[in-house]
This record gives structure tokens, sequence and C-alpha cells, in this order.
């Protein structure tokens, strides 16, 4: 048991790492010994690890994905109102700022997909599972008496995770024009047209669930 508790440490070392690693280098110019060194292991403990690097970036995405999904839909679970949710998801959605490491792989993994049919996979499936999300956070809106949407759910929530993208490539671009509080506040502004709501402020739950620090 200990034995299998320390190479689970050791992979979520290298996981880390990695992911370190896509952030400082980018993807296409990524190296084993890149990964070693942010780890401080060895080469060789690298694939030890992992069967090889496309293992370990699948990894780097999950965790990535587990983020801008997983942990933005448990936040959103834990709000009762609609517009709570709504505003905490675009929160969530956006980086932290030009240095945010996840946020940078996502972007990595992107500009990868044309040449890689199992990252084009991934960020169907990444992009898809936000829709989803944004769309179920309209329909409970909608049933809640708080939006009037102007298209139907799945259109609204396309649009909301493309803006979040196109917001996002902007501020860890170093775009001064577009912090990730006034890409929220245009976020938003687009969320209040689409639905008829206008309570959809930034200010709303930030001292809820939704202001919690992320990974």
């Amino acid at each position: 048991m200990a034995r299998a508790k320390n190479q689970a440490a050791r992979r979520e070392q290298l996981v880390l790492a990695a992911t370190e690693a896509v952030g400082r280098h980018g993807l296409a110019q990524l190296r084993v010994a890149d990964i070693a060194d942010a780890a401080g292991v060895a080469r060789g403990s690298v694939s030890y690890y992992f069967s090889d690097i496309g293992e370990l970036l699948q990894q780097v995405y999950q965790r990535a994905a587990d983020r801008f999904f997983t942990g933005r839909s448990a936040v959103a679970a834990g709000l009762p109102d609609a517009r709570d949710k709504l505003v905490a998801c675009a929160r969530l959605g956006l980086p932290d700022g030009p240095e945010d490491e996840l946020a940078l792989v996502l972007y990595e993994f992107s500009s990868a997909t044309h040449d890689n049919p199992v990252y084009s996979a991934l960020a169907q499936s990444l992009f898809d599972r936000q829709v989803a999300l944004y769309a179920s956070i309209l329909e409970i809106g909608r049933a809640q008496g708080h939006f009037e949407p102007t298209a139907p759910a799945l259109d609204l929530a396309a649009n909301l995770v493309v803006l979040e993208d196109g917001y996002g490539l902007h501020i860890v671009s170093r775009n001064a024009s577009l912090t990730p509080e006034r890409s929220l506040e245009l976020l938003l502004g687009y969320a209040r047209t689409a639905t008829g709501c206008p309570d959809l402020r930034p200010d709303r739950a930030v001292d809820g669930p939704a202001a919690r620090p992320r990974d």
C-alpha cells in the first residue's frame, strides 16, 4: 500500500512538473528533460512512471480541464440562485492573469489540435461540457423566473464559452485593455443582454464559494 501511495505521489509530482514545463516552454518545444528538470528528477523517472510523454500530457490536460469544468461545476452546484451560478461560472472560466499556468496549458493544447486528433477530441469534449454547464444554468434561470433567453440555451451557452476563450487568450497574452476584471464585465454584459437579466453583475456571490482561491 505504501508503495502504491508513493507511486501515486510521484506521478502527481510529474504531472505538476509537466504543467509547469508546458507553460514555460510551450507544447511544441517541450522535451522530457524539461519535465524532469522541473520535477527535480532524472529523465528516466518520467518514462518509468508514464509509458510515454503523450500519456503524461493527457494527465496535464485533464488537470486543467478539471479546474475549468469539474471545479466550477462544483461551485455552481452549491449556489441555489441561477444568477449567482452564472456569475460564478463566468468568473471561474477566465484566467487569473497572464501567468495563470492552467489557462496557459489549455491554450497550448488548443494550438496543437490541428495536428493531433487526441488533443482535438479532448478540446471538443471540454467545450461540449462547458456549453452543457452554461445551458443548464440558463434553463434553471428560466425556471426560476430570472432569465428570458433571447435564443436557445445551447446557442447562448456556446457564445459564452467562446467569449471566455477569446477574452482568456487576451488575458494570457498580456493585453492591458482586457484584464480579468474588464473581461468579466464584458462577458457578463453579453449575458445580461442574452438573458434579459440586469442582475448579472460582477459583485454577485463574491463572498460565497465562487470567491475561493483556485489551484
